[in-house]
Formats: structure tokens, C-alpha cells, sequence
């Protein structure tokens, strides 16, 4: 799981530096999705299963120079 976290933080901050002062949508599978929201809360890859990500669910994160921000985790929207 670290080695997939490492190559999604590190496609994550390739888009970043590519589309400065834009928004990026990212699509994935729920482990991957769960591995980049670890990094940008600061949390450990072992705290893995205490995060729950829904299919067809939306996180939105702000990430800069200066760091991450998580806005919204885990959005259901309702059809």
C-alpha cells in the first residue's frame, strides 16, 4: 500500500505542477482514493481501514506550495 501511495502522492503532485491555478479531477478505486486522503491528513498508511470511501463518492482537496487542505471527504451526491 505504501508503494501505491507513493506513485498516487507523486501523479498527484505531477498534475499539480502541470495545471497551476486549476482544478483537477482524479478518478480511482476506493484504496487508492483512501492511500492520497492518508497522505494529505497526515496521517499513517496504518490508519487505513478507519477511513470509508463510498462508490461514486467525491473528496475535494486544495493542494499548494504551502500544503493540503481537505474540503469535502467522502461526498455522497444524491441522485
Amino acid at each position: 500500500m505504501r508503494e501505491a501511495q507513493g506513485r498516487i502522492v507523486g501523479a498527484m503532485e505531477q498534475l499539480r505542477s502541470l495545471h497551476a491555478e486549476r482544478s483537477v479531477i482524479l478518478v480511482s478505486h476506493s484504496d487508492v482514493i483512501k492511500a492520497a486522503l492518508l497522505y494529505h491528513l497526515g496521517m499513517p498508511i496504518d490508519a487505513y481501514g478507519r477511513l470509508e470511501i463510498e462508490p461514486a463518492s467525491i473528496s475535494t482537496l486544495v493542494v499548494g506550495e504551502w500544503g493540503s487542505k481537505i474540503l469535502r471527504l467522502n461526498e455522497v451526491v444524491a441522485a
